[in-house]
């Protein structure tokens, strides 16, 4: 209704000024493409009411489960299993897509009770989380033959589920790899279902899956900064690489895209700090790591740089940052005693460029989550300075006037930026 209001408003202002021809008002509102349905208050009341059937059947099963004879308890949980897709099936065939959806999820959740409960019945055991991914898998398989967002939803949740419990297990050797296929085909699925809340998901389950793969992989070689600066640098690569593909229009890019650069701008916000600092020269792992992900940070930046995509100052902001990221383990082991306060202020600028450059970004037309990253990014290490550099040395009055005339500063620089932008020749125009 937003852009059918915005669209009428386009056109009595263009109608007003010749530019379109009055009675091809009508024509134009009435071929405006029906809008895709969204989530509804309806439509989450029935999920959510077929996600406490599945527990209610759940908890009846427990309730009654040394009554039930064994066999009637696995004829029971099949019974259940099938009449939920059957039932969303008929939704389906019936043009009622809530209901259908609805069953299709509380079908997909009755089939991880079924894996659990028939487990159980047959005295089945395993010493690994072996039930959770088979429940993925078949939550993945039931979102692309129906296909339904909601269920795809819940597949998601139980891939970052299975992987998490496999972090903690103790008897997993190390690296979760097997995460990465699940994720690469919930990704997939989330792009040909057009499911943004998927890709959140996913944004954030990469995210916390990486940090772990990092960490499983460094063990005790690396010290925390050493750690963070490679996050920083792989995390910023890979935002890069999205964001590439976002400016080719690509569903869902932007969004993994805004989740990994969030994590490259916190990375990198705790490789500035001494206090994860080592006291002995990376090893030559950390050199092989950070340098392939500066080689991708700067293969992307550059990329998005000839398409257009990127200005080159911004590329340059954040090549910058990339190498003072690498450097930093080093630079703080070999710089001298005391000098880790010049360091440290150095950190801080590339930070600051960063945030610069973010904040510009997000000023062109569709970049915001650029923009939020930028203005976050600018305010964190603004209160990191103070209270960790400065904050011995100004007074509060002075420092929050100083970077009070800076916002000042950067504002009129954006403001200055966008109206550059709009005013720019389009593409086949005079100039």
């Amino acid at each position: 209704m937003s852009y059918r209001k915005r669209l009428g408003a386009d056109l009595d202002r263009w109608i007003g000024k010749g530019l379109v021809p009055a009675e091809n008002r009508k024509a134009i509102m009435a071929d405006i493409t029906p809008a895709r349905a969204g989530w509804s208050a309806s439509g989450a009341a029935a999920i959510l009411g077929a996600v406490l059937l599945s527990f209610a059947a759940i908890s009846f099963v427990a309730a009654n489960w040394e009554a039930i004879p064994r066999m009637a308890r696995f004829a029971l949980l099949i019974a259940a299993l099938l009449a939920s897709f059957a039932g969303s099936g008929a939704a389906f065939a019936r043009n009622n897509r809530t209901a259908g959806h609805a069953l299709a999820v509380l079908g997909a959740a009755l089939f991880g009770a079924a894996i659990a409960l028939t487990a159980q019945t047959f005295n089945m055991s395993a010493f690994r989380n072996t039930g959770i991914l088979i429940w993925t898998v078949g939550a993945l398989v039931t979102a692309a033959i129906i296909p339904s967002r909601p269920v795809l939803i819940l597949a998601a949740l139980l891939g970052a589920f299975w992987a998490g419990s496999e972090a903690v297990n103790p008897l997993t050797p190390g690296q979760i790899w097997g995460y990465a296929p699940v994720w690469v085909v919930t990704a997939g699925l989330a792009w040909r279902l057009k499911s943004v809340i998927t890709l959140h998901l996913l944004g954030l389950a990469l995210l916390v899956w990486a940090g772990h793969l990092l960490m499983e992989t460094t063990a005790e070689a690396f010290s925390d900064q050493a750690r963070a600066a490679v996050y920083a640098l792989i995390t910023g690569a890979m935002a890069m690489g999205f964001a590439a593909q976002r400016d080719r229009q690509v569903f869902g890019a932007g969004v993994l895209s805004a989740w990994l650069g969030a994590g490259a701008l916190a990375a990198g916000f705790a490789v500035q700090s001494p206090d994860l600092a080592g006291d002995t020269l990376p090893v030559a792992l950390y050199w092989t790591l950070s340098g392939a992900g500066l080689i991708a940070l700067v293969l992307a930046a550059s990329i998005r740089t000839i398409r257009g995509g990127l200005g080159l100052g911004a590329a340059i902001a954040f090549i910058a940052g990339g190498l003072a990221a690498a450097a930093l383990p080093a630079i703080y082991v070999l710089a001298p005693e005391g000098a880790a306060f010049i360091v440290e202020i150095a950190a801080g600028a590339a930070i600051y460029a960063a945030a610069v450059a973010l904040i510009l970004i997000g000023a062109r037309p569709g970049h915001r989550a650029a923009g939020v990253l930028g203005v976050i990014g600018f305010i964190t290490e603004t209160l990191y300075v103070y209270g960790v550099l400065f904050g011995g040395l100004l007074s509060t009055a002075v420092f929050f006037a100083a970077g009070g005339l800076l916002l000042l500063a950067v504002s009129v620089l954006i403001n200055r930026v966008a109206r550059r932008i709009a005013q720019r020749p389009e593409e086949g125009d005079a100039s």
